[in-house]
């Protein structure tokens, strides 16, 4: 075992501490960092480029009654791309789908998340998991699961394979 700069044994942070690019997906607006805000601070720190995805506006959320529901999208939009700022990302695509909405297979959404792998090529990738976790069981909202397995989908088989949607090379110049 090998030791970091900060003279510790090596672990897996400081190993993949600068890959060339990441893509964290998200279902809603302040998940990636409530959940992979160091890391992804780390990873721009040391220049990365990262990108971020959100899936809904996160129009269900919110805490203040006050606050017409109308507006809620929009602000935390803003909350998101300020946060995303603060951490060094500065590439923040909304897709602005509907909460709950993404639950179902949806072949427009998986063409758009292979697109944007393919125009990102991450060499990291942040997203939730497809499994219940029981003793985190919160963690496990049904659009967190959909969006990992929307993200997983996209990544393997199509992604990389040169001949799945193909249409978005002839359309798009985009390579598998």
């Amino acid at each position: 075992m090998g030791v970091c700069e900060q003279r510790r044994p090596t672990c897996v942070t400081c190993q993949i501490k600068q890959p060339s690019g990441c893509w964290s997906l998200s279902p809603t607006p302040d998940d990636a960092e409530f959940w992979a805000g160091g890391t992804v601070a780390r990873w721009t720190d040391a220049g990365s480029e990262v990108t971020y995805c959100v899936l809904s506006d996160g129009e269900a959320g919110g805490f203040d009654p006050a606050i017409p529901r109308s507006q809620i999208p929009q602000a935390r939009r803003a909350e998101q791309a300020e946060g995303a700022a603060l951490l060094g990302v500065h590439d923040v695509r909304f897709f602005g789908l509907g909460e709950g909405g993404f639950r179902q297979d949806s072949h427009e959404l998986h063409v758009d998340l292979v697109r944007v792998i393919r125009q990102v090529r991450p060499q990291r990738v942040v997203t939730w998991s497809t499994e219940w976790n029981w003793q985190r069981f919160r963690s496990c909202h049904p659009d967190h699961l959909a969006t990992g397995a929307a993200v997983l989908t996209a990544i393997y088989p199509d992604a990389g394979n040169l001949f799945a949607l193909s249409q978005r090379k002839e359309l798009e110049g985009l390579d598998a």
